[in-house]
């Protein structure tokens, strides 16, 4: 599985769900450690996740590297003596030796020997693309029919609600689309490279990214965008807008963000007015994209529109 905006191929918690069934299915003990609880400078948020085998072999993580090493030891001894734990690091933490240079605390909750049951149901809820709902304690790991808004303690579980990693979808030719995937690409990010142009299709193919051809404007292959999908339009030749727009505006992808100055926005969107389409929808479009407006480098662009992608992303899933 691949994962968008952190600094491992394990940091989002499926990645690291999927592990632990690994770990699992072969045979492996494993404890899964939890984030429970911040205050200052802590690089995780409460719910991130990170799986220990009984080898040593991690998989996502809790910190900056300030005290994962420990969380391993931490991890293995609950492997070994079969038993739950909660550790804190940093202030009224009895681990003195082990420092946090932000000068927080974080609190952690180790589950040994998870239930491969309730990993192996949330790995596959998860590449479904549907949320799932987890409670942690210290008797375990289980799936929860409670949809939970915030990660939180209630009473001794914590409850906290998982979504699918972004998915990012280009259609366009030329520079932008493939500078935008060669970085989503670098990112982790699962990525569709849609395109008239076969010369932005290889490309896009030799960056081993899943590629559509596109053939008619108004005609788009059919698509559907889940709530966790970002759509970018990244054309100059502007007859392929509508029916791509419209494909998109009927899907319930989180972020729809098409190229071009302000002035080709306004026209993009007077001419969604002409073909019917309500003002709500439109309002979803965002253009210019990126968070830098008028950016005309195709790399600074791509950084510019995927940090946007990211932000909108973050606050959707805080």
């Amino acid at each position: 599985m691949n994962s968008p905006f952190m600094m491992s191929n394990y940091a989002h918690a499926g990645d690291v769900l999927s592990f632990a069934e690994t770990c699992l299915s072969n045979g492996e003990r494993c404890a899964l450690a939890a984030v429970i609880d911040t205050d200052g400078g802590g690089v995780r948020a409460p719910g991130a996740l990170m799986c220990v085998s009984e080898s040593g072999r991690q998989a996502g993580y809790v910190s900056n590297g300030c005290v994962d090493a420990d969380v391993v030891m931490n991890a293995k001894e609950a492997i070994a003596q079969n038993t739950s734990r909660r550790i804190v690091y940093g202030r009224g933490s009895p681990f003195l030796d082990v420092k946090l240079p932000c000068g927080g605390r974080i609190e952690l909750l180790i589950i040994a020997n998870p239930d491969v049951a309730a990993i192996r149901s949330a790995v596959a809820t998860l590449a479904k693309r549907e949320p799932v709902c987890l409670t942690l304690s210290e008797s375990g790991l289980s799936i929860s029919s409670t949809a939970y808004e915030a990660t939180a303690w209630r009473g001794d579980v914590l409850g906290l609600t998982l979504v699918p990693k972004p998915r990012l979808r280009i259609a366009g030719r030329g520079a932008e689309p493939v500078a935008l995937a060669r970085l989503a690409n670098a990112s982790d990010m699962t990525t569709l490279v849609q395109s008239p142009d076969e010369s932005s299709l290889s490309l896009a193919r030799s960056m081993g990214l899943p590629a559509m051809a596109l053939s008619v404007p108004d005609h788009p292959p059919s698509i559907h965008d889940d709530p966790w999908t970002a759509f970018v339009l990244m054309f100059h030749d502007h007859d392929w807008e509508p029916g791509l727009l419209e494909q998109a505006l009927a899907g319930s992808a989180f972020y729809i963000g098409a190229l071009g100055s302000r002035k080709t926005h306004d026209l993009r969107c007077e001419t969604l007015r002409d073909r019917g389409m309500d003002e709500a929808s439109i309002r979803r479009i965002r253009g210019p994209i990126g968070l830098i407006k008028q950016s005309r480098d195709a790399s600074l662009l791509a950084v510019s529109t995927l940090a946007e992608i990211a932000e909108a992303y973050q606050e959707l899933n805080p």
